[in-house]
């Protein structure tokens, strides 16, 4: 059987180091590629992150040759940039500092020709996508009028609204956890495929683990509780590094959840911060296990399938998908219910009395340690492209097929 031909098409950038929804479904498409799929992207320069660094500047930080197309008449107002990589051609719409939901109204035409332009070119068998704005499903409707299968992505729980993806030919999750959400609130039927993972990016050819790492200290990830455990371990065991990495949620947020408990985290020398990172992989370089208290129904759980791949313990809170992608690694110890991203004070302190327990043993028993990097490391073989790829490659063909 002929690869069919793949056109993702996506309304932010691929490359978005924020948003673990474009990072999946571009790691999906390089596995295809990998496997002789023709694939291409269109998308635009909108992010998710924050930062001061635009998004050629990004692109060209990570190693990217890209071109510019100036924006130079009526039709073609806004810059176009153009590169490959891991055998995707991508053409992106520069939209300046227009957010992910706020660029359609300026450069939505400018957007459409070329989608247009694109499927007449490329004549793709699949287009691959995520969106639900009335232009996305505008866009979906003219591809299928020309014969192209579109398989949606479903990576959240924002598209609970009876009938709205029926019309898809195929539609992808991360989780059966989330499968079953949308069959349970929608009747929408839907395939769980374990998430895909760009082992270049995501594994630290080194680790030195000493830190006990957050990522995103945002409310939904966790911060009232991140920010009660901090303040409580760095007390009782200030030898104890902890790290934040920024992402959505910043360093700033998590001193202002403690100055709203009444403390001061700005004042522990173990409490380091970290800007965002390129890659995944800079942040297992030091961490010796990732501390993943989400308050939200977490999809399927990015970070703790990373830390997997790394041989690192996860301590999760087990809302959503997360017991699921850990796979048997790790901790689950759940939060009380009452405890939301609503939530705007730190937790009590026997909210993470178990995390810290856990923590303690962690960074003091050497056996222990040893033993649950093992059982990580073991759990991490079913994310493994040489067991994904043809799982992904036998779904996209059997959609094309149909």
């Amino acid at each position: 059987m002929t690869p069919a031909r793949i056109l993702l098409v996506l309304p932010q950038m691929p490359q978005d180091p924020a948003s673990g929804a474009a990072r999946s479904v571009r790691t999906i498409c390089e596995m295809l590629a990998d496997a002789g799929f023709m694939v291409q992207a269109l998308a635009t320069t909108a992010t998710e992150r924050g930062g001061s660094t635009g998004p050629l500047e990004f692109l060209r930080a990570s190693g990217l040759e890209v071109t510019v197309i100036p924006g130079h008449t009526k039709a073609r107002a806004r810059p176009e940039l153009r590169f490959r990589h891991r055998g995707i051609g991508y053409h992106l719409l520069h939209v300046g500092s227009r957010p992910v939901l706020g660029w359609e109204a300026v450069c939505g035409r400018q957007f459409d020709r070329l989608f247009d332009e694109t499927l007449r070119a490329f004549r793709p068998d699949i287009l691959f996508t995520y969106g639900g704005t009335p232009a996305d499903l505008h866009r979906h409707k003219r591809a299928r009028r020309q014969g192209v299968r579109v398989v949606f992505a479903l990576r959240n729980e924002g598209y609970l609204v009876p009938g709205l993806l029926d019309g898809m030919d195929g539609v992808l999750t991360p989780s059966q956890y989330l499968t079953d959400v949308y069959r349970d609130a929608v009747g929408l039927e839907s395939t769980p495929l374990p998430l895909p993972m760009e082992l270049a990016d995501v594994i630290a050819p080194e680790r030195d683990p000493i830190f006990f790492t957050m990522i995103n200290p945002s409310r939904e990830k966790g911060l009232m509780v991140m920010a009660r455990l901090a303040e409580d371990l760095s007390r009782r065991r200030p030898d104890i590094p902890l790290l934040i990495i920024e992402s959505r949620g910043s360093a700033g947020r998590l001193v202002e959840a403690g100055l709203a408990g009444g403390f001061d985290l700005r004042r522990h020398e173990n409490l380091m911060m970290s800007a965002p990172v390129p890659f995944p992989r800079d942040i297992y370089v030091p961490t010796r296990a990732l501390l993943a208290p989400s308050l939200w129904n977490e999809p399927a759980g990015r970070v703790a399938v990373e830390a997997i791949l790394n041989g690192i313990p996860p301590l999760v809170s087990g809302r959503g998908g997360l017991v699921e992608v850990c796979n048997g690694a790790g901790f689950v110890l759940p939060i009380p219910p009452e405890v939301t991203p609503a939530t705007d004070r730190p937790v009590a302190p026997e909210v993470v009395e178990p995390w810290i327990d856990l923590i303690v043993k962690l960074e003091g028993d050497a056996a222990f340690y040893s033993e649950e990097c093992a059982r990580a490391r073991q759990a991490a073989a079913i994310y493994l492209p040489e067991r994904l790829a043809p799982r992904y490659a036998r779904y996209f063909n059997g959609v094309a097929a149909r």
